[in-house]
């Protein structure tokens, strides 16, 4: 049975079969397309987590520093405004450099640091 009606069934189920194939191919390529820029978010996502997570971990550390500095700092104002009374320099001239008044007599005794240190020699 060669016929017309035949004829056109095979030529519509082989064009119905180029269509699907055709169809499949561009959904295929439109899914590739997708995974491919998904995949490009994902990974720029993760990069910039990454960097943020870093950041911050360099901000705690700064602002632990800068607490440090800031303490420093406080002990350095009290450091020099002790330097500008007379007594405290000349108690600390005699601590540090054995400067003594008129009349007056030193005695080094030593430290403990210093006992520990000459007995485990």
């Amino acid at each position: 049975m060669n016929n017309r009606y035949v004829q056109d069934e095979t030529i519509m189920k082989k064009q119905r079969s180029r269509r699907r194939v055709a169809l499949f191919r561009r959904l295929l390529m439109l899914a590739a397309v997708i995974v491919v820029i998904s995949g490009g978010l994902v990974y720029a996502y993760s990069q910039q987590v990454s960097l943020l997570h870093a950041k911050e971990k360099e901000k705690v550390e700064l602002n632990k520093k800068s607490l440090a500095v800031a303490q420093d700092q406080k002990e350095l104002k009290s450091t020099i405004n002790k330097l500008h009374d007379d007594d405290y320099i000349a108690k600390l001239a005699r601590s540090e450099y054995f400067l003594s008044e008129k009349g007056e007599i030193i005695f080094n005794i030593p430290d403990e640091n210093d006992k520990k240190k000459e007995s485990s020699n």
